[in-house]
């Protein structure tokens, strides 16, 4: 293996973990991302403009500064999630969780047999192309992965109970956008009315010893609102707005200066 798995460890002692998504799909990007000490990087396949078969090079990126590659798919389907996990993903996320039903068998598709159905061979760059360890790859890989599942529906809102009780789910993502349409608020991700059941979700994820996660923080302030939820997993911007974001402060602050 090219290097111990470090996140889900980092998520069992239950402190608060802190990320970012990335959506550029620009390697170099990544790289300056991982370099700046985060815990995790969300390399967004379902937003970005990413190609499958470079995975690897992201995920080497990552692995180079010790940050941790979470893959985010648009879909859980099978092929992605080996190519994902093949070319050396640390983590899954996907999308569209409704039922513990879609739960479940995202995550056997994560796991070699006994526990699930992922496809086997060590030559590959998460098996460090030889079949030396074999055995060790497997048992690490199918206890070392970090399974994480977006919730953003109100079917998938109402069945949280049934997925928290699957025992290989690591961390549970609340589509704050998603989910504020549901409640009735559309946008406004801090409503009350919102603001109630998502709360609510947190303390359950929080009460089996998983990993909540949710929103996206945009400051320091927002990051200390999200740890006063009871959130551990947390994302702090997207790559692409936090560049626009600086440089249009700068152009702003310069058309002052004239």
């Amino acid at each position: 293996m090219n290097m111990p798995f470090t996140l889900k460890n980092k998520i069992q002692k239950k402190n608060p973990i802190l990320g970012t998504w990335n959506t550029l799909g620009a390697s170099l990007v990544t790289d300056a991302i991982a370099q700046s000490g985060l815990d995790f990087v969300i390399i967004d396949f379902e937003h970005g403009p990413f190609e499958l078969h470079r995975i690897s090079d992201y995920v080497s990126h990552c692995q180079a500064y010790g940050c941790a590659p979470i893959v985010r798919l648009p879909v859980p389907e099978p092929w992605m999630i080996q190519q994902a996990l093949d070319q050396g993903a640390e983590g899954l996320m996907v999308p569209h969780m409704q039922n513990a039903n879609d739960v479940k068998e995202f995550i056997r598709t994560t796991q070699f047999s006994p526990k699930g159905t992922r496809g086997f061979t060590p030559f590959t760059k998460a098996g460090s192309f030889n079949g030396t360890n074999a055995g060790d790859y497997v048992k690490h890989s199918n206890q070392n992965i970090v399974r994480s599942i977006i919730i953003e529906s109100k079917e998938g809102f109402e069945n949280l109970d049934e997925i928290l009780e699957i025992e290989d789910l690591d961390i549970v993502y609340f589509g704050a956008y998603d989910l504020s349409a549901v409640f009735g608020h559309p946008g406004d991700i801090y409503h009350a009315d919102v603001m109630k059941p998502l709360k609510q979700g947190i303390a359950k994820v929080s009460a089996v010893g998983k990993c909540a996660g949710g929103f996206v923080a945009h400051s320091q302030n927002d990051i200390k609102k999200l740890l006063n939820l009871g959130l551990k997993f947390i994302t702090y911007g997207v790559d692409a707005n936090l560049l626009y974001r600086e440089y249009s402060t700068v152009h702003q602050a310069f058309k002052k200066f004239q």
